[in-house]
């Protein structure tokens, strides 16, 4: 393959590893904050305290239990989802510049 086609491939493969990973960031912001929505719904103030300082476990389980108490999906396939697409299109990226 030519210098200058590589170096595009290059390009092209830095540009999806740069939206895969706004993806992640906005993905994972906005669950981040829908997470502590569920949980101040549910347990208030002192739930959102709890759950900061548990960290990740809280924020694995409030998703499923939107979905499986409320019947609302959407905060389990936004967090799990925009992260899954976000491995894919990096992966994508990666491939592409040969890393």
């Amino acid at each position: 393959m030519g210098n200058g086609r590589r170096e595009r491939v290059n390009a092209i493969g830095g540009f999806f590893k740069t939206i895969g990973y706004i993806v992640w960031f906005g993905t994972g912001i906005w669950g981040f904050f829908l997470c502590l929505a569920i949980i101040s719904k549910v347990a208030g103030f002192w739930g959102i305290v709890g759950a900061l300082v548990l960290g990740p476990v809280t924020f694995l389980a409030a998703p499923l239990y939107a979905g499986f108490a409320w019947g609302n999906w959407f905060p389990l396939i936004l967090n799990y989802g925009g992260g899954i697409a976000a491995m894919i299109i990096i992966g994508i990226g990666s491939a592409m510049s040969k890393e």
